[in-house]
């Protein structure tokens, strides 16, 4: 799996804006990744080292509409924490 494809988007929220001050980004990454593949990414793709990385799946949402009940995509998010001395320039300003 390619290092680009690992990171999908970063997620930005008020509860994610907090823990900012414990210097940890949230990132939507691919259902197939591992911690290890998420570290190499952010490693190459901001040039900083992430100490820990934390991951979570989320389950599918259920969604209705006139006729039927379906279910929405299954996502994963990453946790990364990083260094008291670095910073990831994407966030800065949001």
């Amino acid at each position: 799996m390619n290092v680009y494809d690992v990171i999908k988007k970063p997620l930005i929220s008020e509860k994610i804006e907090g823990l900012r001050a414990q210097n940890c980004y949230v990132f939507e990454i691919d259902l197939n990744a591992n911690k290890t593949l998420v570290k190499q990414a952010i490693r190459k793709i901001f040039g900083v080292t992430p100490v820990k990385v934390n991951t979570l799946v989320l389950r599918s949402e259920p969604k209705t509409n006139k006729y039927k009940i379906g279910y929405g995509p299954r996502r994963k998010k990453a946790y990364v924490f990083l260094g008291k001395n670095d910073k990831i320039t994407l966030f800065e300003g949001v």
